[in-house]
């Protein structure tokens, strides 16, 4: 049986423990729904680099970005 041949003979028969609860699915929903309404702008990097310079403030806590090389 395909997945969601399953998926949907379980929902027929009433068996929830494939299915999320509503509670996950809400709290979920208060971290997505603010990022899909104001998405933050695009960064362009060069290819094989490790992202914009920008993202460089993201560890400055951490004493700052170290590449891996």
């Amino acid at each position: 049986m395909e997945p969601y041949e399953r998926l949907l003979g379980d929902a027929m028969e009433g068996d929830g423990t494939l299915f999320a609860r509503e509670d996950g699915v809400e709290a979920a929903w208060q971290i997505v729904e603010p990022i899909l309404k104001a998405p933050s702008p695009v960064r362009e990097y060069e290819p094989g680099t490790w992202g914009p310079k920008e993202a460089d403030v993201l560890a400055t806590d951490v004493g700052g970005w170290f590449a891996p090389t």
